[in-house]
């Protein structure tokens, strides 16, 4: 199942008669996805409902009616789909003196390069999404939004998809180092991306 451009209301005026109401019924799902790591980091595993929600509201806040621009963000926001070998997320440094964020995030320089998986002992690095007009040659700059991809293979996938088999969510960097188990009913939302086809 993809995002398409099919599935965004460009009836403005129609969606923020049920804006909402779809607020609040996103708000378990999103809470249901979201791994905190550490004090400061924060994680949310994407779906078609999220990624839905995220281009719908940006397609409504940007006041987008041309197919074209729609299309843009299904394009930018799609590439966030989980497949049945791999998950994604979205990862907020979430920094609260904004004095010194700029100072922050230079101490937590290539954070985004430090993320992974860890399933039944064996890690599954994190490969960041990158932005469609980044220069993929050069590292990208930490900052505080960053996406991922977390491919699997079969026998990660497998073993993910069985909640008796340990699994976190590591951060492992210099000055920045923690993980968090992935359990209950977040892993269960998670299992069910694995069952999509790739």
């Amino acid at each position: 199942m993809m995002l398409t451009v099919d599935d965004i209301n460009t009836d403005h005026q129609a969606y923020a008669a049920t804006r909402a109401e779809m607020r609040k019924r996103m708000i378990p799902v999103r809470a249901e996805r979201r791994v905190r790591v550490g004090d400061i980091v924060a994680f949310e595993f994407e779906n078609l409902d999220t990624l839905r929600y995220q281009v719908q509201e940006m397609v409504y806040t940007e006041r987008l009616t041309e197919r074209s621009d729609v299309a843009h963000e299904v394009e930018v926001y799609g590439r966030l789909m989980p497949s049945s070998h791999a998950l994604t997320a979205t990862m907020f440094v979430e920094l609260r003196a904004t004095e010194s964020v700029r100072e922050e995030l230079a101490h937590l320089d290539g954070l985004q390069r430090a993320i992974s998986l860890e399933i039944d002992g064996e890690s599954a690095p994190a490969e960041e999404i990158r932005g469609t007009e980044e220069d993929l040659d050069m590292p990208s700059e930490t900052v505080s939004v960053h996406m991922f991809r977390f491919p699997l293979t079969d026998e990660q996938r497998d073993k993910f998809r069985d909640p008796e088999v340990a699994v976190e969510l590591v951060v492992d960097h210099e000055a920045y180092n923690d993980s968090t188990p992935i359990e209950g009913a977040t892993r269960r939302s998670l299992i069910a991306d694995l069952t999509l086809r790739s």
